[in-house]
């Protein structure tokens, strides 16, 4: 009876903070839905620093081959996950989750601005998915030409030194994070990564990545961004949503209201429920 008395409060709590959860990231997402249909569409050459909502066409800096099905894209994310058995189902669990930051470009018909996807929201679907076993491995991507929808913040350009070691930082910290590149950079094999091995992979990532941006920056950026828009990005900034998005902004805002009202409703229910649950208990 005890044991009882003791379980139906933990239930309760866990039920009540789920449930809050929801409520709160319902909300959230409303909010990005209703910042969406505030935000009036710019045209590229009319964009002012600041929050800034725009519609066009994607053009590569420089084009990327997706890690499976070896796609051209402009920007990909790749993820692998992994079956493990949880009671009678199984359940997938995220091994790998990777993504590229080479900034690209949004064409409309009034000019071309840079785009860096760094911490963007992304509302793009899987366009490759391979299961082997219990192993799954999906791709999505953006490709060259394709529509694309941006809510973002308008900015000036950080220099191409900062960019780099940023871009140098962000991928060392993905291969720390991946075993299997991990053990790649373990030369002498003793299952630490010293300061010379450290040394070494920055070496290496610092030229790939010098490569790609002398590429996407000086290939052929100067001849279509209007002067004024040379040195501005569109990017994230702290505390503020940043998406990108391959489906149409009327879509985008219709699938945010669905959600944001099952997350909200859904959320509702476990607190209630777990509110009740905990007064009847300490009424007992």
């Amino acid at each position: 009876m005890e044991q009882q008395q003791i379980r139906l409060p933990t239930n309760s709590i866990v039920g009540e903070i789920f449930g809050l959860f929801l409520f709160l990231y319902g909300f959230r997402i409303l909010y990005k839905k209703r910042l969406i249909q505030n935000v009036q569409t710019s045209t590229v050459r009319a964009i002012s620093m600041g929050e800034v909502e725009i519609k066009g066409k994607v053009k590569a800096g420089y084009i990327l081959k997706t890690p499976l099905s070896k796609k051209d894209c402009v920007f990909f994310r790749y993820t692998e996950e992994k079956a493990i058995k949880v009671g009678n189902s199984d359940r997938w669990i995220k091994t790998v989750d990777m993504r590229t930051n080479f900034p690209f470009y949004l064409v409309d018909e009034t000019g071309a601005i840079i785009v860096d996807p760094v911490k963007a929201e992304l509302n793009i679907v899987n366009r490759y998915v391979e299961q082997k076993g219990n192993i799954r491995k999906t791709e999505y991507y953006i490709k060259e030409d394709e529509n694309l929808y941006i809510l973002g913040k308008a900015k000036k350009l950080s220099s191409e030194i900062d960019i780099e070691h940023k871009m140098i930082e962000e991928r060392l910290n993905e291969i720390m994070k991946n075993p299997q590149e991990k053990k790649e950079i373990d030369r002498n094999l003793d299952s630490k990564i010293d300061e010379n091995e450290l040394a070494e992979t920055r070496g290496k990532i610092r030229q790939e990545i010098r490569n790609q941006l002398e590429k996407a920056f000086k290939g052929n950026k100067d001849n279509f961004l209007l002067p004024h828009l040379k040195d501005v990005i569109i990017g994230k900034e702290k505390g503020s949503p940043f998406i990108i998005s391959t489906m149409a902004e009327d879509t985008l805002v219709k699938n945010m209201e669905v959600k944001s009202f099952f997350m909200i409703y859904g959320g509702a229910f476990p607190i209630i429920w777990s509110s009740w649950a905990i007064l009847t208990h300490m009424h007992k």
